[in-house]
């Protein structure tokens, strides 16, 4: 029986009008990053907060761009 799969037919565009933000990423946590910072600041304070709670290195990182999925999935061809 053949396997059925649905198909992404959508586009991947930059979003150009974005402002970039920051996350704070811990060495070897197995927890992505969730919490955007506006500001380099707000990063480095929460970077300094997890580094010592975690006691390891924590870094941060600045968005070099926005990517958005428009969708438009047709499915079992």
């Amino acid at each position: 029986m053949k396997e059925k799969k649905a198909k992404f037919e959508g586009k991947i565009e930059p979003i150009r009008n974005s402002e970039p933000f920051y996350m704070v990423m811990v060495e070897n946590s197995h927890k992505p990053p969730t919490v955007t910072h506006k500001n380099y600041e707000d990063a480095f304070n929460e970077a300094m907060r997890l580094a010592k709670k975690e006691n390891r290195k924590a870094f941060v990182l600045l968005s070099v761009s926005q990517i958005e999925l428009v969708p438009n999935v047709t499915q079992f061809r």
